[in-house]
């Protein structure tokens, strides 16, 4: 019986921790709109307060300029969704 609780205890602890991770990615995201969200529309924070929380930034840069990168043939990749 206690090796039964040993293993749903430690497949609860793995499903927290991957919905705890999630949950860290979500808010790096919202972040990242909240610092540049003026490229949306959004109102945009104080510019001083930006350029300070701009180091905590560098992840979300990155992912942001992945996708730029790969976003240039936009044709390309609805073409890639329907299999054309």
């Amino acid at each position: 019986m206690n090796k039964w609780k040993d293993i749903l205890t430690e497949f609860m602890k793995t499903e927290a921790t991957e919905y705890v991770e999630i949950e860290v990615r979500e808010i790096e995201h919202i972040f990242a709109l909240l610092l540049i969200g003026s490229f949306t529309g959004m109102p945009a924070p104080p510019a001083g307060l930006v350029l300070k929380l701009l180091p905590y930034l560098g992840p979300e840069l990155l992912i942001m300029e992945k996708r730029a990168v790969n976003d240039d043939d936009l044709f390309g990749q609805m073409a890639g969704h329907f299999d054309i």
